[in-house]
């Protein structure tokens, strides 16, 4: 079954590699938006010509190497990425995994191995978005409450009365507008159980409320009187949630 055309992003100081890539997918009737060697291109790319998919090297130029680029790509434009790398030792793939990318390509490869790393990305893709949809359609009929553990009992606190959670060490403080709960949890497992039709990551210390907010300005927000920093790599994503006039 033949893929319909996608947009695709491509991350590579390797002019040879990118020139490569770039007839592979033209032969795979994808388009090529643009090509970066570095993050601030490629996050430039992203604002510019939302892609379907991006195809990241790992070695990039630049401070911030393909994997946190990732992690980036991942929070503000909500697309699949395929790492391409030469490097294939066990650091680099754990370091690489833990950022959810939906293929991983070992250089050298063709058009065989890239044309199949696209189609099952995007299919796993579109299955996670179809997911996430329906836990937050059910999200919306059940009870919403979670109970969290605190010393040895479990506590039941309804979703819509957290305004926060805030990262302390290996805690979590759950915030509410009488009380704080004190979890030993990390915050990627916070981030999983609460709803994202709820909440929206800002920062990696704070996860919060959306329907708490009071006001937003600049890199900080308001909730109750609690001023909560949002970081630049959650602000695109966390402006995209909100109903802006």
């Amino acid at each position: 079954m033949e893929m319909s055309q996608l947009k695709v992003v491509i991350v590579e100081d390797d002019l040879m590699i990118s020139e490569s890539l770039k007839d592979i997918l033209r032969i795979l009737n994808h388009k090529v938006v643009g090509v970066a060697d570095n993050a601030d291109e490629a996050i430039e790319l992203c604002n510019k010509d939302l892609p379907d998919l991006a195809l990241l090297d790992i070695q990039i130029s630049g401070d911030i190497d393909g994997v946190d680029l990732a992690e980036i790509i991942r929070d503000q434009f909500d697309i699949p990425f395929i790492f391409t790398t030469a490097y294939a030792d066990n650091e680099t793939v754990l370091r690489a995994r833990d950022k959810g990318p939906f293929g991983y390509l070992v250089k050298p490869y063709g058009i065989k191995e890239v044309n199949a790393a696209i189609q099952i990305a995007k299919a796993s893709f579109d299955r996670l978005k179809t997911a996430e949809k329906a836990a937050i359609n059910l999200s919306k009929i059940v009870d919403n409450s979670i109970f969290l553990k605190v010393d040895s009992k479990l506590i039941k606190v309804k979703i819509e009365d957290i305004l926060y959670v805030e990262a302390k060490g290996d805690y979590a403080l759950f915030k509410t507008k009488s009380k704080g709960y004190i979890v030993q949890t990390s915050m990627k497992h916070v981030e999983k159980k609460l709803s994202p039709f709820w909440f929206q990551k800002i920062h990696r210390s704070f996860i919060i409320n959306l329907s708490k907010i009071i006001d937003i300005e600049e890199s900080n927000l308001l909730i109750e009187d609690k001023v909560i920093p949002i970081s630049r790599a959650n602000r695109e994503s966390l402006f995209k949630r909100l109903n802006l006039l």
